[in-house]
């Protein structure tokens, strides 16, 4: 056998650079939080699209991103976020981020860095090349690094 062949045989799951929880609270099995919670938002139609993304991707990532649990009830219109406090903040910022881009830009404000923020002017010029063809180098770049990017307004 190869040397990846074993590693693939072995009983605990590789753990990307991005994963850095513990096995425990990677299990399905693990102890939730003390200040585990559920909060749910309710959305539009076109919210609920524009959440969900091409095949679910971009609720995987704000999931992903967050640490929280998202589920989608779509017949309901309903956003059902589970995790601690801090990643409910985070999922629901993140969800509102993404559905704020679907009718113009997003604006953040100073409340809304929970220490996970970081910003980046990006002249005019230079927009296209960040976004790239269809938007996949932004999304390379969200996948690469484990995050999530807008283009935004800062302080209005």
């Amino acid at each position: 056998r190869s040397r990846s062949r074993d590693r693939q045989d072995s009983r605990e799951p590789v753990r990307s650079p991005r994963d850095s929880r513990s096995p425990s609270q990677r299990d399905k099995g693990a102890s939730k939080p003390d200040d585990y919670g559920v909060d749910t938002m309710k959305i539009t139609d076109d919210d609920a699209a524009f959440i969900l993304g091409k095949g679910g991707k971009t609720k995987e990532k704000i999931s992903r991103v967050s640490e929280a649990e998202i589920e989608l009830f779509e017949r309901d219109l309903i956003l059902e976020i589970r995790g601690s406090k801090l990643q409910r903040r985070r999922a629901k910022k993140y969800c509102e981020g993404v559905m704020a881009q679907r009718t113009g830009p997003v604006i953040v404000t100073e409340d809304y860095d929970d220490d996970d923020l970081t910003m980046l002017q990006v002249p005019q010029e230079a927009v296209g090349f960040v976004t790239g063809r269809a938007g996949n180098f932004l999304r390379t770049i969200e996948e690469e690094w484990g995050t999530l990017m807008f283009f935004c307004e800062v302080g209005k």
